[in-house]
Parts: structure tokens; C-alpha cells; sequence
């Protein structure tokens, strides 16, 4: 898959603390990485460029569904920091594909 330059698609510091109910500092940085991470692996899950996303955003850099899924996989990935978890956990329907679908690129 090729690599896009995602620039200035970003997610806040305090948008990321505010989905993950976080009101200390201890883990800033460590948010932050994990916001960086979210809305790269969201943008290249959708196969399009900067330029199709924002024709799709309707004036903004990156369409808002795509924003809250960033956000709730950050969050999600701030919750469980180990690849496995102890207890059985289930998807929620209608979230982060619901989201994210509509927007990849087929073909």
C-alpha cells in the first residue's frame, strides 16, 4: 500500500482526552502518539488521497466520520494496551466500520 503524506490531519490533545475521559497529564505524550497513529492508519485504510477525502469533507481536511473513528481507536487503544485482552471482548456494532467504510476505495 502507498504511503500518503497526512500533513495536517491531526487530532487534538484535548478532543483525544476528551473521548478517552482522561483529566491528567501523566499520559500527554503518549496520547498524542497514539491520536498520530490512529488517524494515519484510518487515512490509509481508506486507499484515497488527501485530495479525494477532502472533496468528501465538505470544506475541512477530513471528512468527520473519518475524525470519530480516529478518535474511538485511540481511545480503544489507550483502554487496552496489550495486543490480546484477559476477558472476552466484543465489537460494537455500527462503529468504526460503519464509520470508515463508506469512504474506501474500491478497486
Amino acid at each position: 500500500m502507498a504511503r500518503h503524506d497526512i500533513g495536517d490531519l491531526s487530532l487534538t490533545l484535548e478532543e483525544l482526552k476528551k473521548q478517552m475521559n482522561v483529566d491528567f497529564a501523566d499520559d500527554d505524550d503518549y496520547i498524542e502518539e497514539l491520536g498520530k497513529v490512529a488517524i494515519s492508519h484510518v487515512f490509509h485504510s481508506t486507499r484515497r488521497t488527501r485530495e479525494e477525502l477532502a472533496a468528501m469533507a465538505d470544506g475541512e481536511p477530513f471528512p468527520r466520520p473519518l475524525r470519530l473513528a480516529a478518535l474511538q481507536l485511540a481511545a480503544h487503544w489507550y483502554r487496552l494496551r496489550e495486543p490480546v485482552a484477559s476477558a472476552s471482548q466484543n465489537v460494537v456494532p455500527y462503529t468504526y466500520e460503519c464509520l470508515v467504510k463508506p469512504f474506501i476505495k474500491l478497486g
